[in-house]
């Protein structure tokens, strides 16, 4: 082999190395950006257990604090007031809950996406980089 043959070969390997590792760094990053989706998701599970968890906690605490209220003979529009005031604080408790889970889901959303690209976009410097080669190796052969 002459040495424009091996600087040829060299050359053409090189490409394909560049290639295989621009397709390689985009599917790690989709394996990346998908693990980080399905940890959102999970933490979006979490909220909505927690605020449920809550919710029940906080129905309980009012039913305790309702009936404290009755004992104590207070008037019946005080007892109502009360009792709208502990249900909108527990729907509260869940308003809030499905917000943070929605944001959650929301991010694990931009996660897959944001894998997908990085993916298309390593397959797609690896096209570069095997064009790339084959353009110097047809000017060097020319």
């Amino acid at each position: 082999m002459t040495g424009v043959e091996i600087a040829l070969a060299i050359s053409a390997v090189g490409s394909a190395v560049s290639a295989v590792g621009a397709s390689s760094a985009g599917s790690a990053a989709k394996k990346a950006a998908n693990f980080n989706a399905a940890v959102g998701e999970a933490n979006a599970r979490a909220a909505r257990r927690d605020a449920t968890e809550n919710f029940d906690r906080h129905q309980r605490d009012a039913a305790r604090r309702g009936g404290t209220l009755r004992n104590q003979l207070v008037s019946l529009d005080a007892l109502e007031d009360q009792a709208m005031e502990e249900e909108l604080d527990a729907q509260t408790i869940l308003h809030q809950g499905e917000i943070s889970a929605m944001g959650f889901e929301r991010g694990a959303g931009l996660d897959r996406s944001s894998g997908r690209t990085a993916q298309r976009a390593g397959f797609v410097s690896a096209a570069g980089s095997l064009l790339k080669g084959g353009a110097s190796l047809s000017e060097a052969l020319l």
